[in-house]
């Protein structure tokens, strides 16, 4: 994105590209234009019984607003749009993995011009399959003349490409091309199969990245939401003049200029035009996707995997420099980035902490010794209860009967003690 909004928020209010008044500033003069029309049409045109009459027609229109859910409309259509423009572009192709999986699997000299191929046609692939949703990379490419002028194809590969016969689209031939190059290292046996495996799973997950920016550029999402925006305000128009009756004028304010129906342009056109500019991103809008700068990085980036650093390696054995150096524990620090406290992040349950009774270990037989023991020490409490309750009662000489079992307990107890 060409637009940083990593700025102050009085920088942002006077900023003019890709600000909100740049979005929203026709649509403003419109209305402002229509609105004051019907104003001076009101004012000078209308007599007092007309306006009264047009009056009528302010509280209807107004009353007629509150009707449209334009506040749940934009966000829902909003909330759609930006998840489609992230999940775009997540979708566009880099080079990066499938170029180091070449490197690793066809290195040496006597494979850089194969390598060289591979990076070459990945950049003619994002060329011609991006010219085909891309206003920006369309006008640096616009005919495939210009393709071999930028030295991404060959004038044989020119001839091969134009005399293809595809009436559904030509975008993929370079992956094609791709595909039968390591097909044929494989049938050279400069490569196994598990390593052919590996290359053409990364050239299809690179060839994935552009078939699905052709789905999203296909299928594109109804604008209902902008005939009820553009609806609301065009009803705005009547319903937000002021009353100029003498009845409405003696007992309300007349405010002759509309401050919060222009909030209201502000916010809600403003995020109508925030979703208009994302769905296509695209295109040449201040906050679209810049793919031709994408496409000189996948180049110099594919390049440079594919020549400078294939074989770039420092062997333990002969460079005796590597193992001079100490491995250090900890990195040092400048002093600017010291003064910037970090937070360490910690578990939730660092804090947590078990007795040292809980934490010992036991075994389950001795838990089910101790469930008995547990069991017959609260019996002999129970029993302890009720004796010292029937001895207070005889010896208060109380003559209620006891319950049977009680007595029971009482006869038990007794012949105990006598034994």
């Amino acid at each position: 994105m060409t637009i940083s909004y990593d700025e102050e928020f009085s920088s942002l209010m006077i900023r003019w590209r890709g600000s909100l008044w740049k979005a929203v500033l026709k649509d403003l003069i419109w209305f402002y234009a229509a609105y004051y029309a019907i104003l001076g049409f009101q004012w000078y045109i209308l007599d007092e019984k007309q306006k009264e009459y047009f009056t009528g027609w302010i509280n209807w229109c107004e009353i007629g607003t509150q009707y449209i859910p334009l506040s749940f409309l934009l966000g829902f259509f909003v909330s759609v749009i930006v998840a489609r423009w992230w999940e775009q572009f997540n979708w566009i192709s880099w080079p990066d993995k499938m170029m180091m999986m070449v490197s690793a699997c066809l290195p040496g000299r006597e494979n850089l011009p194969v390598r060289e191929a591979i990076a070459r046609w990945s950049s003619l692939q994002s060329a011609i399959a991006w010219s085909g949703i891309s206003v920006r990379t369309l006008k640096r490419f616009p005919t495939e003349r210009h393709l071999v002028a930028a030295k991404l194809m060959t004038e044989e590969e020119y001839d091969l490409y134009m005399n293809t016969d595809a009436p559904q689209g030509k975008w993929f031939i370079p992956i094609i091309w791709i595909i039968n190059l390591i097909r044929q290292q494989y049938q050279e046996k400069k490569i196994d199969s598990v390593q052919m495996q590996m290359l053409l799973q990364q050239v299809y997950s690179f060839r994935d990245g552009f078939a699905m920016l052709f789905v999203y550029d296909w299928v594109k999402i109804p604008l209902v939401v902008a005939i009820a925006t553009y609806g609301y305000f065009f009803i705005c128009l009547i319903g937000r003049q002021p009353k100029l009756d003498q009845r409405s004028m003696g007992t309300e304010i007349t405010i002759l200029f509309p401050i919060f129906t222009t909030f209201q342009m502000l916010f809600y056109l403003g995020w109508l035009k925030v979703g208009q500019f994302l769905m296509n991103p695209f295109g040449e809008d201040d906050d679209d996707f810049e793919l031709n700068y994408v496409l000189d990085r996948n180049t110099a980036i594919a390049h440079m995997m594919a020549t400078d650093l294939a074989d770039q390696i420092v062997l333990y054995l002969q460079c005796p420099t590597v193992g001079s150096i100490d491995l250090i524990k900890t990195i040092p620090h400048t002093r600017a980035s010291f003064k910037i406290q970090d937070v360490i992040p910690k578990s939730h349950l660092a804090s947590f902490r078990l007795s040292d009774n809980e934490m010992q270990l036991i075994k389950p037989e001795d838990i089910e010794d101790e469930n008995r023991a547990a069991e017959a020490k609260g019996q002999r409490q129970r029993l302890g209860v009720l004796v010292r309750a029937i001895e207070s009662r005889r010896k208060k000489g109380n003559e209620e009967p006891l319950s049977e079992e009680a007595e029971h307990l009482n006869n038990g107890t007794d012949e105990g003690k006598a034994n």
